[in-house]
């Protein structure tokens, strides 16, 4: 604080010489100068800092002492615009910069949105937008509290919502309920579970209906493999009537999967040829400009935007690109046998990789890779396992007709 104050204030460092150095400091010391970071220096001459008050007080104690008194050095801010008079632009400057500065610090230039996880951000800030609430909006303007009632109105699944503003901040901080919503079960219709494909049934779990083969069973597409009716029987096993039901189970097949590729072993390759050249643009609005990066024949250009923000919420319609044109030429290249081998084994793991994301299990890899001068050829069954049934309705048949016996 004090080194502020001094600043403020201004301050010199001055050199005494003389005869009379040491009667100098004590005149100095009775009439309170206040004289920091004394020193002498080899030829007798004493330097200090002291105030621009002080420094006047020195005019009686140098008519007395006759020494000497020169000015070395002068600091803060009276000295600043004494030097800065002439500078008339600059003080116009600091005033629109305090003028602009008083106006911008009325206004709310970041929305900040906190909380909200099933409604996005841009969502909540157009609706506010449509409320009158946007960037650059007066402080005075602002309603909290109609601003909270108008997004909790408009999103039923917001239970709470504040707004606060801090400095040039409306800080909007809301809580989403969660909603159990018991949906009603739909009736689901009846059906039995067929096999699409052909295949051995490996594993077999049933939650509903009745299973009609097992694991070791061959089956054939469009077999029924849960029937979705049940029969209902007397005590002497007769059935009396039906009752269906959707059938619901995990059922697993082992197969045969052929795989069939051909790889050319003469492609075309492009190559980097060139130096890479950049570029850069201003796009605001409509209006473009660029400079450098025009991509002719055999070249691609490489893209990147980048837009301005005043806040994380707040883009500005303005962007800055930086463009990368970079030159390609095709060549003609040929596989080696390895080289042919290798890319054909890559696809075919590339292959199988896409089966497993869907669930299917490889168990056994029997495909063979066969190169001749033109052609690799990839060809060969992979035995998978996999999740098979689809729903067909279930044919409905009429209960039977209990037998009655009379008494004779």
């Amino acid at each position: 604080m004090e080194k502020i104050l001094r600043f403020l204030s201004g301050y010199v460092k001055i050199r005494v010489r003389g005869d009379q150095g040491e009667r100098f400091l004590n005149l100095c010391r009775s009439r309170g100068v206040d004289m920091r970071q004394l020193s002498r220096r080899e030829d007798g001459s004493l330097v200090c800092f002291l105030s621009v008050r002080h420094f006047f007080l020195l005019s009686s104690i140098h008519k007395k002492t006759k020494v000497q008194i020169h000015i070395l050095e002068k600091h803060g801010l009276p000295f600043f615009f004494v030097r800065s008079k002439k500078r008339k632009a600059f003080f116009l400057g600091v005033l629109l910069c305090m003028i602009l500065l008083f106006i911008f610090s009325g206004r709310i230039w970041n929305i900040h949105i906190e909380g909200n996880v099933q409604n996005s951000t841009p969502e909540i800030l157009k609706f506010l937008e449509e409320q009158g609430v946007s960037h650059g909006i007066r402080k005075s303007r602002v309603n909290c509290g109609s601003i909270a009632a108008a997004v909790r109105q408009n999103y039923p699944e917001i239970t709470w919502v504040s707004a606060r503003i801090e400095g040039a901040k409306l800080i909007l901080t809301v809580q989403e309920g969660i909603f159990v919503q018991e949906a009603e079960e739909e009736k689901e219709e009846p059906c039995s579970i067929v096999a699409d494909e052909d295949g051995l049934v490996v594993e077999m779990v049933t939650r509903t209906g009745v299973p009609q083969v097992k694991p070791g069973d061959e089956v054939k597409k469009g077999d029924i493999l849960v029937l979705g009716r049940l029969d209902l029987k007397d005590d002497s096993q007769e059935v009396i009537r039906y009752e269906y039901v959707h059938a619901d189970a995990d059922i697993y097949i082992k197969r045969n999967l052929s795989y069939y590729a051909e790889l050319p072993m003469e492609y075309e390759e492009e190559i980097p040829a060139g130096k890479e050249k950049q570029g850069i643009y201003l796009k605001a609005g409509d209006w473009y400009l660029e400079w450098g990066g025009k991509a002719e024949k055999e070249k691609r250009r490489i893209v990147e935007e980048f837009p301005l923000r005043i806040t994380e919420n707040f883009v500005l319609p303005v962007s800055l690109g930086k463009i990368s044109v970079k030159t390609y030429e095709k060549r003609k290249e040929t596989y080696t046998d390895e080289e042919a081998r290798a890319e054909a084994f890559q696809r075919l793991q590339e292959y199988e990789e896409k089966l497993m994301e869907k669930g299917v299990q490889i168990s056994a890899n029997n495909v063979k890779i066969e190169v001749d001068h033109k052609t690799c050829i990839s060809s060969g069954r992979l035995e998978i396992i996999e999740k098979i049934g689809k729903d067909i309705p279930v044919e409905k048949l009429e209960d039977p007709i209990e037998r009655t016996t009379e008494d004779g």
